[in-house]
């Protein structure tokens, strides 16, 4: 009989114990699934924002509302409609308003170029756009030539009590000069006909609840489809042996990332928690915001936690009341998780850093550490309805125990797939001989006897900054490579100078022929040309001409020589 595989052992269950929640109570919409588990406890607190509180009851009285705002905009079932904002209550009342009507959530990062917003909203062909007042300049210049009807605006201080709302007005007077199709929040809140609120939908597993925008595995742009089971599978898992009801959790992840909705909304709402909303985080004040609000539980990146430790504001504190303190987006490194470890233990919390691996095609998370399952180096066990197997890369060949491998992943949290992209979401969705679809990482990693899984290299090109946002070379050569002097742009990894980890991207240009401009000239035009065209976070810390690229046997740009070069 042949030796049974370490995805088919699952050696990690037994980490999880007993009585956990079945894969059938995922089988459910997004908004059913916080609705059902919440609905005896309307007084129970869903949302802080600021000073404002927000009910359960509120909460869900909110998202009837929206939903009847959009229904009355046109939004049917299987339209997508586009979110370009922050971490506020109405992003949340929008992403399940939409839900309910059997729509879909098409998510944004409101830093993204206009020039990006654009592409975003013409490949899922949205006519209904929400985004933040401060990003509607970009926003009007993105939607310029599409047919979107509506664009519905809101400012962060549309939740906020009546006064400190008039102040805020006063003190940011708003000087957009707004289009005719524009509504402001509070009037396309009202367009909703008061009425009997929606029947829940019917589950449709082939309903897309979101589409979160990724490079994947080539750095191609994607929209990444994630189901409603996908996210409610992430909530489930990964809420065993932390939550309880009533408990705080700190949110100060954005909503436009699977990791920042799916585990900073949805689980916590999900488990009856309050959720503390932080719509713009200022990392420096980390330590600000636990000392004000004793939070069980939050979700962060290393670079968060290593400032944490340097944090004047609460060298002093007693952070006894810190259960988890999530941690994904990047690996870290040893030295600094021994430093945040040490940290936490000097400052009475009884738990260590409570890391996981993910990417948004499995909805953000297939690991965690659990309590006291948690191994240095290690970024945890598979979530235990999630199997994990390390293969020989680019095949069906899984390997044993502490043997070097691609990690792939399967279980209900595989997103459907790439939107509008078939070819690309056969290159890393796979349907094995076992029947199940599992997702081929791309990254090159290991697991011991007992499930917990270790990663050693990252294989696809892709660019992690200090604070965990993902930069796709791709992009950067796209943009730059249609100024009209440049032959060939490569963007590499390039250590940034200014952080203890994370890289930012460096770009070696080979400009075409002969130019009339000087080489000071054309590299200011590139500049001028990103800073236009890229998002913030994706800005190239530096750029060099080089007469020539390197090219490998089969003819294609060699970056990982250039990118050995950048950092020699």
């Amino acid at each position: 009989m042949p030796k049974r595989k370490p995805s088919e052992v699952k050696p990690w269950l037994s980490l999880w114990g007993d009585n956990l929640p079945e894969e059938a109570a995922t089988e459910c919409t997004v908004y059913n699934y916080i609705y059902e588990r919440n609905k005896d406890y309307p007084e129970d607190i869903a949302l802080r924002y600021f000073d404002k509180t927000i009910s359960y009851k509120e909460l869900f009285q909110n998202i009837q509302q929206t939903a009847r705002a959009f229904q009355a905009l046109g939004v049917k079932k299987g339209d997508i409609v586009t979110i370009c904002s922050v971490m506020t209550p109405e992003t949340v009342y929008m992403f399940y308003a939409l839900d309910l009507l059997g729509a879909t959530s098409n998510m944004i990062d409101p830093r993204t170029s206009a020039y990006g917003i654009h592409e975003y909203i013409e490949e899922v062909d949205s006519k209904i756009v929400c985004t933040l007042n401060v990003a509607y300049p970009k926003v009007k210049e993105a939607v310029t030539g599409l047919p979107v009807a509506h664009v519905v605006v809101t400012t962060p201080a549309d939740s906020l009590p009546a006064i400190k709302k008039f102040l805020y007005k006063i003190s940011k007077k708003d000087t957009n000069a707004y289009d005719a199709n524009v509504l402001m929040f509070d009037a396309f809140f009202e367009k909703g006909v008061h009425g009997e609120d929606f029947p829940s939908n019917d589950y449709d597993p082939e309903h897309v609840a979101v589409i979160v925008h990724t490079g994947g595995t080539t750095g191609i742009p994607k929209g990444v489809m994630l189901g409603d089971k996908a996210y409610n599978a992430v909530a489930i898992q990964t809420a065993v042996k932390r939550f309880k009801r009533k408990q705080r959790m700190l949110n100060i992840m954005p909503p436009f990332i699977a990791y920042g909705y799916a585990n900073g909304v949805h689980l916590p709402l999900g488990e009856g928690a309050e959720i503390i909303l932080i719509p713009q985080f200022d990392p420096r004040k980390f330590g600000h915001l636990l000392n004000k609000y004793h939070p069980e539980h939050t979700a962060g990146v290393p670079l968060h936690y290593q400032m944490l430790v340097n944090d004047p504001q609460i060298q002093h504190a007693d952070l006894s009341y810190l259960i988890s303190t999530g941690c994904g987006g990047d690996a870290i490194s040893l030295g600094a998780e021994d430093e945040v470890n040490d940290f936490l233990l000097n400052h009475n919390s009884s738990y260590k850093l409570c890391k996981g691996y993910g990417m948004t095609e499995v909805a953000s998370t297939a690991t965690a550490s659990i309590r006291d399952v948690n191994k240095r180096g290690s970024v945890g066990i598979p979530l235990y309805m999630t199997s994990i197997g390390i293969f020989k890369p680019n095949t069906e060949e899984e390997l044993d125990y502490n043997t070097e491998g691609e990690i792939c992943i399967t279980g209900p949290n595989v997103m459907i797939g790439y939107y509008g992209m078939p070819e690309e979401t056969a290159k890393i969705k796979k349907r094995h001989q076992d029947g199940q679809d599992w997702i081929h990482t791309g990254d090159i990693g290991w697991m011991d006897e007992e499930g917990y899984i270790y990663i050693t290299n990252r294989i696809k090109r892709l660019i992690i900054r200090h604070d965990g946002f993902k930069v796709f070379p791709s992009v950067i050569e796209n943009i730059i490579s249609q100024h009209p002097d440049i032959e060939t742009a490569c963007a590499v990894s390039r250590k940034d100078p200014d952080h203890r980890q994370g890289d930012l991207p460096f770009v070696y240009l080979q400009l075409k022929g002969k130019s009339t401009k000087s080489r000071e000239q054309i590299l200011a035009e590139i500049e001028k040309i990103c800073r236009h065209d890229l998002a913030e976070y994706s800005m190239p810390m530096g750029y060099e001409l080089i007469d020539s690229m390197p090219y490998t046997s089969i003819g294609k740009v060699d970056f990982r020589y250039l990118e050995m070069m950048s950092k020699t």
